[in-house]
C-alpha cells in the first residue's frame, strides 16, 4: 500500500510566545511550502496555568486545533527545542580513533554540563580536522546536549498531539539550516526573539558557537512603551510601524539591544582571538523584532558588520502570489521552516 503524506513534513517550533507550524512538500523534488499556521500562546498559558499539565495536556489540544483548521495534512513532524534548553559546542581533541573519542566526549562533557550524564542526551560530530604542523593533527568536535527529561516532554507532547515525530533539535541548527544553509563564508545570526536572543556563529553551514541572551522583543517593547509613556499593546505598533525610534530625532536609547550588541561583539572578538574565524561576512538578523525600523543599521553601526534582515523563504518554493503575506511573517518562522526542510531535503536525498 501507499503511504500518504510520506512527501510531506512539519516543522514545529513552541516558543514562549506562540505555536508556529511550517508544511513543506516535497514535488518534483523540490522543497515547497504548502501551508503554515500560527497561534499565540501566552493568553492562554495565563488561562491554563504555564505548567506542566499547560505542556501536557492543554498545548497538544491547542496544536489538533491549529492542525485541524488550517488544514495542515503532514503528520511527520519535527520540533525544535530551545536554546536555552540544550547545550552546542565546539571541542578540540588530538587526533584519535572514532571510539577513542566517544570516551574522551563524556570526559571532556563533565566541564560544560553541571548536572549527571545519566540525565542528559548527548550526540557529537567531526566537523573539522587541522593539521598541527609539528604540533600533532587536531580534530573539531561538536557536542550537542540536551535534558533527557525535556527530550522526553517534546516527545509526549508530539505524540499527545496526534503526530509523528522523526526528530528532535536545538532549534539553533533548524535556525542555520533556513537561514544560511550550505552557503560558504561565516554569518552570524542575531534572533530576536520575545523573550530570548539566540547569537549564532555559523561557519561554512556548521555552529561553530552560540549565545543566549535573557532579553528580546519584549524589552525593546516595554522601552518604547515607558518612553513614551503609552501602553504595551500601542507599543508594540510602533515598534512594528514604519517609524525609526534610531533617527537623530528621536531620544529613545535601547538597553537591551545594547546588551545584545555587546554580547554579540564578544563572541566575534573571542571567536577570532582563538583562530576559529578570521572575520565575519554578514550579520543575519531574525525574530519578529528584526522588522524594527532602523535596527539593521543600527547592528551594522554597532558590530562594524554589515547586517540584513534574514530570509527564510529562500530555499524553498512558495506560490509568489503569498509574498506580500509572507513577507510580514516569515523572520518569526525560520526555525519551523528550518525543521520542515530537514525532513524535505533527508526525503530528497534519499530518493536519490
Amino acid at each position: 500500500m501507499f503511504e500518504f503524506g510520506k512527501n510531506i513534513f512539519l516543522g514545529l517550533d513552541v516558543g514562549t510566545s506562540s505555536i508556529k507550524i511550517a508544511e513543506i512538500s516535497v514535488i518534483g523534488d523540490k522543497a515547497i511550502l504548502t501551508n503554515y499556521a500560527w497561534m499565540p500562546i501566552e493568553g492562554l498559558a495565563r488561562k491554563d496555568g504555564y505548567n506542566s499539565s499547560f505542556f501536557d495536556v492543554a498545548l497538544p489540544k491547542h496544536i489538533k486545533r491549529i492542525v485541524s483548521e488550517s488544514g495542515l495534512k503532514g503528520k511527520n513532524t519535527y520540533v525544535s527545542i530551545p536554546a536555552f534548553g540544550g547545550l552546542v559546542t565546539l571541542i578540540d581533541f588530538p587526533q584519535m580513533s572514532k571510539e577513542d573519542i566517544g570516551q574522551a566526549i563524556k570526559f571532556e562533557a563533565h566541564k560544560y554540563i553541571p548536572i549527571s550524564l545519566d540525565e542528559v542526551a548527548i550526540s557529537w560530530d567531526i566537523v573539522g580536522e587541522e593539521k598541527g604542523g609539528g604540533k600533532g593533527d587536531k580534530i573539531q568536535v561538536l557536542l550537542v546536549a540536551a535534558s533527557k527529561n525535556k527530550v522526553v516532554k517534546y516527545e509526549n507532547l508530539v505524540k499527545n498531539s496526534g503526530l509523528k515525530l522523526k526528530s528532535i533539535e536545538i532549534e539553533i541548527f533548524s535556525m542555520a539550516n533556513s537561514l544560511i544553509g550550505n552557503d560558504n563564508g561565516t554569518f552570524l545570526i542575531i534572533d530576536i526573539g520575545s523573550r530570548v536572543c539566540n547569537i549564532i556563529l555559523v561557519s561554512r553551514g556548521l555552529i561553530i558557537a552560540n549565545r543566549n541572551i535573557d532579553s528580546g522583543g519584549n524589552d525593546l517593547t516595554k522601552t518604547i512603551a515607558n518612553a513614551m509613556k503609552i501602553d504595551d499593546g500601542r507599543a508594540e505598533s510602533l515598534k512594528i510601524s514604519t517609524r525609526n525610534f534610531f533617527s537623530r530625532e528621536s531620544s529613545i536609547s535601547f538597553p537591551s539591544l545594547e546588551i545584545i550588541t555587546g554580547e554579540a561583539s564578544r563572541l566575534i572578538e573571542s571567536s577570532v582571538r582563538n583562530g576559529r574565524i578570521s572575520k565575519i561576512d554578514a550579520v543575519i538578523l531574525s525574530g519578529g523584532s528584526s522588522k524594527l525600523a532602523g535596527i539593521v543599521e543600527y547592528i551594522s553601526k554597532n558590530l562594524g558588520v554589515k547586517a540584513i534582515i534574514g530570509n527564510p523563504l529562500g530555499r524553498v518554493g512558495y506560490d509568489k502570489r503569498l509574498s506580500p503575506l509572507l513577507d510580514n511573517i516569515k523572520n518569526q518562522f525560520s526555525v519551523c521552516i528550518g525543521l520542515a526542510l530537514k525532513g524535505a531535503e533527508e526525503y530528497i536525498n534519499g530518493k536519490k
